[in-house]
């Protein structure tokens, strides 16, 4: 399977498509990957091509399947979405190519099994005449930018706009399936009204509609880019505390989601991804196995906490930064959740998962403890019985993210993760300054 998903492979199947086009291929280079054992495997390239002085870039995705019941499957979904239509990205759309003795197929952006929308949402034309009618503007011009793809799951793009007398305006639409980013529409629409009222303790970007068509919710584009993983910089530290300003006012809200995380469930996930780890790292199965019993035990110890309206993905790089200013995003995984669930995950992603020197474990220290403390000061009455455990479960999280991932090293690292989800099991919380 890596060795039919690689550059090689991949190459051979880019000049297949460009051939007679008069485009030639320049280079592939892979992007990311994910492995889901013992079923699936996706490897997303850039393909990069030539045409005398012109160059474009596109996105294939190989995704394959171990087992055959799990490749007819695969099979049918592609043949039903993708009709035996031709691949032609240069001209089109690169619909699936079928390889029935390697059990894969390839496809490029924007066409996606999950996604029926983005083909459309990706397209400046058919986007002009949606924004115009959004907006009640005159646009003279839509570009369009990829700015994240992730097969099957999401795909988020920018549109800058060109408007008469030299104006320029921005939008981002984020493309999901079904009717989730509606969804994420109603949470926003409620959340920016308690954004205005917050004295500038929460920000985030204005919602402006769902287009249902598409399955996109569009949004007013954000000052500032996403805070760098740079943990002894002033930005990494500042997004400490403008996740606790946040995250406070997300838990006074009021707002009454739909979902809840519920520990338990939680702790099922785990028991997949143990059996999932059995298949590749006997010693992180152990490990995760281990835990999981452990973190079991602590639960039957401690009383539920309050449960509050939540982020539920609240993450460093969730935060725009540009002159001090910081603003949340990607609300799609809101929900119910105990008090401690996004606490516990903010400082589980603060730890840099290959940190360059000692200084930058540190520094995620320093953060941890500057959020936590900022929290605490704002809600000095919440309720954090469960705040290790959450941090332990969101620390093994991480460990099977790395191994879907499949970088070089995530054994290690894997590894190294639920070692120290054990140690935060039994470690107290801060003192507060």
């Amino acid at each position: 399977m890596q060795e039919a998903t690689g550059t090689d492979a991949v190459s051979d199947v880019a000049r297949q498509v460009l051939d007679g086009t008069g485009w030639e291929l320049a280079r592939v280079r892979r992007r990311f990957s994910r492995l889901e054992p013992p079923h699936s495997y996706w490897v997303v390239h850039e393909i990069t091509v030539k045409k005398d002085e012109e160059e474009d870039k596109f996105r294939l995705v190989a995704r394959g399947a171990f087992d055959a019941e799990s490749w007819s499957h695969l099979k049918k979904r592609l043949e039903r979405e993708g009709g035996g239509r031709p691949c032609d990205p240069i001209y089109h759309i690169g619909y699936p190519h079928l390889v029935e003795e390697y059990q894969l197929a390839y496809w490029f952006y924007p066409f996606d099994l999950a996604l029926p929308g983005l083909p459309w949402a990706a397209d400046a034309k058919t986007m002009w005449g949606v924004l115009s009618d959004v907006t009640g503007r005159q646009i003279d011009r839509v570009s369009v930018e990829r700015v994240r793809y992730v097969p099957e799951i999401s795909g988020i793009l920018r549109y800058d706009l060109d408007e008469p007398g030299g104006i320029k305006s921005s939008f981002y639409g984020k493309v999901q399936p079904g009717e989730r980013g509606l969804r994420t529409y109603r949470i926003e629409e409620a959340l920016w009204q308690r954004a205005l009222e917050s004295d500038g303790l929460l920000k985030i970007a204005k919602p402006e509609v769902f287009i249902r068509e598409y399955g996109m919710l569009l949004e007013g584009a954000a000052p500032g880019k996403p805070v760098k993983g740079e943990r002894d910089s002033a930005e990494f530290f500042g997004v400490g505390i403008a996740a606790a300003d946040a995250l406070a006012v997300i838990h006074e809200s009021g707002l009454e989601p739909d979902e809840r995380v519920d520990i338990e469930a939680e702790l099922s996930r785990l028991d997949s991804v143990a059996e999932q780890f059995a298949y590749v790292d006997p010693k992180a199965h152990f490990l995760l196995s281990e835990l999981v019993l452990h973190l079991r035990d602590r639960i039957t110890k401690t009383y539920e906490e309050e449960v509050l309206p939540t982020h539920a993905d609240l993450k460093y790089d969730q935060f725009l930064h540009e002159d001090g200013v910081y603003t949340l995003i990607d609300f799609d995984y809101f929900a119910m959740a105990e008090t401690s669930y996004d606490l516990a995950k903010f400082c589980a992603y603060a730890i840099p998962s290959a940190p360059r020197s000692w200084e930058d474990t540190v520094a995620a220290e320093d953060t941890r403890r500057a959020f936590l403390n900022r929290y605490r000061e704002l809600r000095p009455d919440a309720t954090l019985d469960r705040f290790q455990i959450y941090e332990a479960l969101v620390l093994a999280l991480r460990a099977m993210t790395m191994m879907w991932s499949q970088h070089r090293g995530w054994e290690h690292a894997a590894e190294v993760f639920l070692v120290m989800a054990q140690e935060r099991l039994n470690t107290r919380l801060p003192e507060v300054a």
